[in-house]
């Protein structure tokens, strides 16, 4: 068998004058290789790259564009460039700075004589969109308008090729999007992603992977037809806080836990003229914390949103209609809202709820913003709607119109059994430190309780006049008082005030802490609407005159008639009734004008500036107001 294969032939070895010329070819192309080595590293050869470089940015970006010296090739012809800026609102802040881009070519095209990048790898891209977004604003303009101030010349559109043929790919590290705030700035990345697409004589497909923050992700798919108009699907999964700047995540009210999806569908005509996007986001176990908030986080919330946002390009209008925001599963808000880009960007947004279930609001609420177990449970469905309008950029001068309708849930409450509030009970008060009193009984076993029918009218409109003119109209919040508080909070950067009605400041004593926290808040709004679709108005007045501090250790409007005039609350003067109303925001911080004997000039004139206001609400004729300011204010001695 041996010997068989001794027989076999020798493959044949090709002519020595063949291995000779592939030999020779092979010297030639390493030469070639080494020349073309050593002439791009030439410095004429580096300024023709850069300038090369800059003339194509340029022409496809419509700006200026300045590339750093120093193109770097590799010994795989792989370039690399940078520092690379756009110009922005200032020199020290450009549009765009990418640190390093490095381009692989496309070996084929090498092979056919072209230059033409495989791969794009971009790392450390900041982008500053300037001071309400001018630099950027400048940027698209100059692209819609080609040829006004670009350095060179657009580029020529190229045929799209008959075969499928891949795009460039284009890997970003470190993308980092700095917003401009009124008083400084937010950062936010930094986001990397990788950018792949293909095209054809009917259009291009692309695809866009995000790597997020706090491991958030994000996938993009788009495509353009042969009419240039583009498709696109964006999803985005697990958005968390770590999203959020620094700066907001420690702010005194933030988002702390939780995660977010997004689903968008958008379609868009040529140029992005109008484009139109059909919007589904949701939010899993949110958490929100901070100063403002409370001691505890609050949470877990469980939020929705979905509808459709438009672009007009000619009006510069972006809109957001059939929009739906819920809370837990069965809550649901109706959304409209429209902003233009513009001085100030004047916007309109409309909110409203539509036989909304009570119930199921308070049970969509988390622990620390239900209710606590002795308010009143009120049940049946009630209609609210918020309206919003002005310049968005200045909410001091915003337009504000707000309703509740509370009908259904009050007719609700007189079907069902009477809450514990409308018969007699007790009550134990709190000081401004935490402190408790000793309880007593809102109810006739308490010798200094007034019934509101034994009270003259000029001391209960005193009190509502001080503080809650809208009483016994509003259903439980002055919507008007609320929205000029907020303008004013708005204009001097600060709470200026809070705009309580007496229903919440009965659901804030009866049931709640003093502490000035988001979390209270929330729940006094909710204990609020309980109170006005359970309680009667009448009834929630005279508790709050039974039960409101006038003085250390002096609650109700008996005891107060008695501590201050040494006199029964029936039989109060209509000056007497307008000091002791003037007196209830900070009764002990007030109380030091009692050892004088008399209230001073300056607070003379609030009491008559109360008074005016009761003659012009009708509750005084023009004789009771010269009586009334003719009278002297002596307070009881000792």
């Amino acid at each position: 068998m041996r010997a068989e294969r001794d027989m076999r032939p020798s493959p044949a070895r090709p002519p020595v004058w063949v291995r000779r010329a592939l030999l020779a070819a092979l010297a030639a192309l390493l030469a070639l290789y080494a020349t073309v080595q050593g002439v791009v590293r030439l410095p004429a050869v580096d300024r023709w790259l850069r300038e090369r470089i800059g003339a194509e940015l340029r022409a496809r970006l419509g700006t200026e564009v300045t590339v750093a010296p120093g193109v770097a090739i590799d010994p795989l012809f792989r370039a690399t460039f940078g520092p690379v800026t756009l110009p922005g609102a200032s020199p020290r802040e450009p549009l765009v700075r990418i640190e390093r881009i490095a381009a692989r070519p496309s070996l084929l095209g090498l092979l056919r004589g072209r230059l033409e990048p495989a791969s794009i790898a971009l790392s450390g891209v900041r982008v500053s969109v300037g001071p309400r977004g001018r630099a950027l604003r400048a940027l698209l303009e100059r692209r819609q308008r080609p040829g006004t101030a670009e350095p060179a010349p657009p580029a020529a559109p190229r045929p799209r090729p008959s075969a499928r043929s891949a795009l460039p790919s284009v890997h970003v590290r470190g993308l980092v999007v700095v917003l401009p705030l009124e008083r400084g700035q937010v950062e936010l990345g930094p986001v990397d992603a990788e950018l792949g697409g293909a095209r054809d004589a009917a259009g291009a497909s692309f695809t866009l992977a995000l790597r997020l923050p706090g491991g958030g992700t994000g996938q993009v798919t788009a495509q353009t037809t042969a009419d240039d108009r583009w498709r696109a699907h964006v999803r985005l999964g697990h958005l968390s806080p770590a999203l959020l700047p620094p700066a907001l995540r420690a702010g005194p009210a933030t988002l702390s836990d939780g995660a977010v999806a997004l689903e968008l569908d958008a379609e868009s005509d040529e140029g992005f003229s109008h484009v139109e996007a059909r919007l589904r986001a949701s939010g899993e176990r949110l958490f929100a914390s901070g100063e403002r908030v409370g001691d505890e986080p609050l949470g877990p919330f469980r939020l929705g949103a979905e509808g459709t946002v438009t672009w007009d390009a000619a009006e510069r209008r972006v809109a957001f209609r059939d929009g739906v925001l819920s809370l837990g599963a069965d809550l649901r808000v109706g959304v409209t809202a429209e902003a233009r880009l513009g001085s100030g960007v004047p916007f309109t947004a409309s909110l409203h709820a539509d036989r909304a279930d009570w119930t199921a609001f308070v049970e969509a609420l988390p622990p620390g913003l239900a209710p606590p177990p002795e308010a009143p449970r009120a049940r049946g469905t009630f209609d609210a709607h918020l309206d919003v309008s002005g310049p968005l950029l200045a909410p001091a001068a915003w337009t504000v119109g707000a309703g509740l309708d509370l009908t259904r849930m009050r007719e609700a409450s007189r079907k069902g059994e009477p809450v514990a509030l409308r018969r007699p009970f007790p009550y134990q008060p709190v000081n401004g430190e935490g402190e408790r009193g000793r309880a007593f009984e809102i109810g006739p076993r308490t010798p200094t309780f007034v019934p509101i029918a034994d009270l003259p009218e000029h001391v209960i409109r005193a009190v509502t006049t001080s503080e809650d003119g809208g009483f016994f109209g509003h259903p439980g919040f002055d919507f008007a008082e609320l929205a000029d508080a907020f303008a004013r909070g708005a204009e001097e950067g600060r709470v200026v005030r809070g705009g309580s009605t007496i229903t919440q400041q009965l659901a804030k004593n009866l049931y709640l802490s003093r502490e000035k926290t988001l979390a209270r808040k929330i729940r006094e709004a909710a204990i609020t609407v309980a109170l006005e679709a359970t309680v009667p108005k009448a009834r929630l007045l005279e508790i709050y005159l039974n039960l409101v501090e006038w003085g250390p250790g002096v609650y109700g409007i008996g005891a107060a008639a008695q501590h201050w005039f040494g006199k029964d609350a029936r039989a109060l003067t209509a000056k007497e009734a307008a000091f002791l109303a003037s007196i209830i925001p900070n009764p002990i911080r007030y109380h030091g004008m009692r050892a004088r004997g008399s209230p001073s000039d300056a607070w003379e004139q609030r009491v008559e500036d109360i008074l005016h206001k009761m003659t012009e609400q009708g509750a005084l004729s023009d004789e009771d107001l010269l009586r009334a300011l003719s009278e002297p204010i002596v307070f009881r001695e000792g």
